[in-house]
């Protein structure tokens, strides 16, 4: 084809997208009698596909949704929508596959294949007969309904010869009308997830593996089989290789456990075979946890024992630490009990701790009224996900979102008012102490758990707020105390089972609108998390399991439990023959553990 032909197919489609405009584009027709026009590459001719849908929303009177994001939220959202429903869906998002997130441990040491957890974003896509565009979203304009993005890879071009590619750089690709366009929405929904948090501490992006993504486990399961070809090499010291073969894991969460649970089977299951027997003694598993058990969150039984368990398959807990800063080759720790600092080697780290905002998000919060957003951790929404400050047109779910609190801040209220004996007016007879502000909002966690959070992140917040002679803190120091703590909580859990909870509601909640602005504004229908469990992979095929209304199951049982569910658990049928087979393919032959590149 031409490129003449190009221009013209590439103008055509503009023509019958309207609502879908190239900034870029729009600058290129106003330079029309320049002698250098732009042409567009090939790939941008064919990018959108000829569909029975009226390309434009709003000429048709169908909604248009928008959805960013290709995670948890996202999936759940796009496959619960009824395919009958009238809106025009557009997914956004710079990855064009779905994670299984659980199991990225697992991909991490081969011992589930990394295509196995992923499936492309296109085919829920195409069934259903929506848009995707595999771009970020790098702006928000909440009044107009529009949002700019920009193309994942915006260093390519496809005019560039692969004998070129080095010329493939920023400044030439955005010389590209096609890198960076507009796309109107009705509705937004935002589930792109959440951004590691470092909390400031030194070094930790400089010298540290984050523990996200799958690019991430691939590098992750590069390193450690790199680690152990350097170590056979011939005359290296027996000190340098118990250095690089001593693995620290910051956060013991669900992901650090299982991601040094997987290392542990790895090392003394496969590697232990097929490497010299002198180097396994100088292996060393350890990870790192400001709590005093791993998998702290979880029911108090099930901490102790998967701590137990660690401890006696010889992973060293370094537990009721800080990490102050993270060296080149050693972590920094100070305990909090005994205050002793000390400085722990390491040959590789991996930081699995902590989430913070995506910066989109507070793109979304600055385009928003001031004042709509007070919570700056996440997206504040109401009971039906809709973010405050924008009119029911945005909403969001996932880890980017956190749903107002009322009844358990109002509940926590009540109790100081009655611990201090407070008046209506709020006069009270007494002000209450550290220990008692903690003791009176206990009694309300059985019924609204939430204040759990609040008790446990008080104590940075109280002596702000405390009478400086006495220690006491009086009423209007708690409300003010109480709002500053609760604006840095999130109401549930950054899993992707609240994920997946969320995007089927708000798909529920679209499909029986049925289109009508009335009903998606409507309260009619509201959000309630349903707890369905707890599971945890801890090494040597057992696991951790907390089954509500059930029981707590522990040991090879449970790692039954674990692999089963993991395996069903997959978005797709596909997906759930590749993972079943790469179980039955690992317990039979080991984890394959060569390394590509």
């Amino acid at each position: 084809m031409s490129h003449a032909a190009i221009g013209a197919a590439s103008s055509a489609l503009l023509a019958r997208s309207p609502s879908l405009r190239s900034k870029s584009t729009r600058a290129s027709r106003a330079k029309s009698s320049s002698k250098t026009a732009i042409v567009a590459p090939t790939r941008a001719a064919i990018a959108e596909p000829e569909t029975t849908r009226p390309p434009s929303a709003r000429a048709s009177g169908r909604k248009r949704v928008v959805v960013l994001g290709s995670g948890w939220g996202a999936i759940s959202f796009v496959k619960s929508l009824s395919a009958s429903a009238p809106y025009d869906v557009v997914l956004v998002s710079p990855r064009n596959y779905f994670l299984y997130t659980p199991l990225l441990p697992g991909a991490a040491t081969g011992a589930v294949e990394e295509r196995s957890i992923v499936e492309p974003i296109r085919r829920p896509i195409a069934e259903k007969g929506y848009k995707y565009f595999e771009a970020a979203c790098v702006g928000v304009d909440a009044e107009t309904k529009t949002i700019t993005c920009r193309a994942a890879d915006a260093t390519f071009d496809a005019t560039v010869p692969f004998s070129d590619l080095a010329t493939r750089t920023e400044a030439n690709a955005m010389a590209c009308p096609w890198h960076t366009f507009d796309v109107e929405y009705d509705y937004l929904v935002t589930a792109v997830g959440a951004v590691p948090n470092t909390f400031g501490v030194k070094g930790v992006e400089e010298n540290c593996l984050f523990f996200k993504e799958i690019a991430d486990a691939s590098r992750f399961r590069r390193e450690v089989s790199e680690r152990f070809e350097r170590a056979t090499l011939p005359d290296v010291p027996e000190e340098r290789i118990r250095e690089i073969l001593t693995f620290v894991v910051i956060g013991a969460g669900p992901t650090g456990v299982e991601l040094a649970a997987e290392l542990y089977d790895m090392v003394y299951q496969d590697i232990a075979k097929m490497y010299p027997s002198r180097l396994i003694p100088l292996v060393s598993i350890k990870i790192v946890d400001l709590q005093e058990k791993i998998l702290s969150a979880y029911d108090r039984r099930i901490a102790e024992y998967a701590t137990d368990f660690f401890q006696r398959a010889n992973i060293d807990c370094l537990l009721n630490k800080q990490v102050n800063e993270v060296k080149e080759n050693a972590v920094v720790l100070t305990d909090n009990v005994t205050k002793v600092t000390e400085e722990v080697p390491f040959g590789m780290a991996v930081w699995c701790t902590g989430i913070k905002l995506n910066p989109l998000c507070e793109k979304i919060m600055n385009a928003l009224p001031e004042g709509s957003q007070e919570n700056r951790r996440s997206l504040a929404t109401d009971k039906n996900l809709r973010v405050k400050g924008s009119g029911g047109s945005i909403f969001a779910l996932g880890d980017c979102a956190t749903i107002e609190r009322p009844r358990s801040i109002g509940k926590a209220v009540d109790l100081f008012r009655s611990a201090a004996k407070c008046s209506v007016d709020g006069v009270c007879d007494s002000s209450l102490s550290k220990e008692e502000t903690k003791a009176c909002l206990q009694s309300g966690v059985s019924e609204f758990p939430h204040l759990e959070e609040v008790i446990n992140n008080i104590d940075d917040a109280f002596a702000k707020y405390a009478d400086k002679d006495t220690g006491r803190c009086a009423f209007e120091g708690f409300q003010a105390m109480l709002t500053e703590v609760d604006n840095g909580l999130r109401a549930l859990p950054a899993t992707a089972q609240v994920a997946k909870q969320e995007g089927e509601h708000l798909a529920a909640f679209f499909n029986a609108a049925d289109g009508d602005a009335a009903a998606l504004a409507s309260d009619d229908s509201q959000f309630n998390y349903v707890h369905k469990g707890s599971l945890a992979y801890i090494g040597k095929d057992a696991a951790v399991a907390d089954i509500p209304g059930f029981t707590i199951v522990k040991g090879l049982a449970a790692g039954i439990i674990w692999k089963s569910f993991e395996t069903i658990s997959q978005v797709s049928v596909r997906n759930i023959f590749l993972v079943a087979a790469d179980m039955v393919r690992t317990k039979l032959f080991g984890r394959d553990i060569s390394r590509f590149n």
